[in-house]
């Protein structure tokens, strides 16, 4: 583990961190399978064929065994993932969702420069000032050879240049595929954790049998309505967790 000060202070100017060969690759075999299935299921509820990502694969609906949902419950709370939100996170943190992040079915397709806040529904004049109070960070632990996130450094802390923000939202001429000023490519391995803010500048690039596990957590807990709508969160009568793991799982 780095130091936890020069860590802190990489993660907070930066808005990531790639750690190389932090998971023993044989930890997360099985944890794999889990996702594999859980994938699979979500799969079956969701056809459009333009889909990058999964979400919510601890729902009960695409992971109704109880025994596998735990262990993953217990991998999402483990001490090596729990220690870098302690660095992150200077008071509370919460569990939010989980993704996997796969290939485009139609290889035409684009990677996008994005803000993750930009599809929440909410103006961007309300966005500029979430993004400084509402903190969201990736957790992507790449299950198969990962090609990469694009991003650019340090974007988390502000809002678009002029540029920028033409690229991202396809303004005038511009395509929000096309290169931005200081991107940088991370390309991620089996065994590695890369962790970033959503609200970095970003897009995915595409290739190779891409399929990484993202788990998000913020400073923020998530609504009783949409654990209600997903089940996504432990059942308490079946899923044994310490009093310090279930912290994670508050909503308001």
């Amino acid at each position: 583990m780095h130091n936890n000060s020069k860590l802190e202070s990489e993660i907070r100017e930066n808005g990531y961190f790639l750690f190389r060969d932090y998971f023993p690759k044989d930890n997360l075999t099985h944890i794999k399978h889990i996702l594999v299935e859980a994938n699979t299921e979500w799969k079956k509820h969701n056809s459009n064929p333009k889909v990058i990502n999964s979400a919510y694969l601890t729902s009960t609906k695409f992971l109704p065994n109880e025994t596998e949902r735990e262990q993953l419950f217990q991998f999402i709370t483990s001490k090596k993932i729990v220690k870098i939100c302690e660095i992150l996170f200077k008071s509370d943190y919460y569990f939010l969702n989980t993704q996997i992040f796969f290939n485009p079915n139609h290889l035409d397709q684009r990677p996008y420069w994005h803000r993750d806040i930009q599809y929440m529904g909410i103006s961007e004049e309300e966005q500029k000032k979430r993004i400084l109070k509402d903190f969201v960070w990736h957790f992507r632990i790449p299950l198969e050879e990962d090609p990469g996130i694009w991003i650019v450094p340090g974007s988390h802390k502000r809002w678009d240049t002029e540029e920028e923000r033409a690229i991202r939202l396809e303004l005038g001429n511009h395509l929000y595929d096309e290169s931005m000023p200081n991107e940088i490519l991370i390309p991620h391995h089996p065994g590695d954790l890369l962790v970033f803010s959503a609200h970095l500048l970003h897009k995915g690039e595409y290739g190779k049998n891409r399929f990484s596990f993202d788990i998000l957590f913020t400073n923020f807990p998530e609504s009783k309505k949409t654990v209600g709508i997903w089940n996504h969160f432990p059942n308490w009568e079946f899923i044994s967790l310490t009093p310090e793991q279930r912290k994670l799982f508050f909503t308001k």
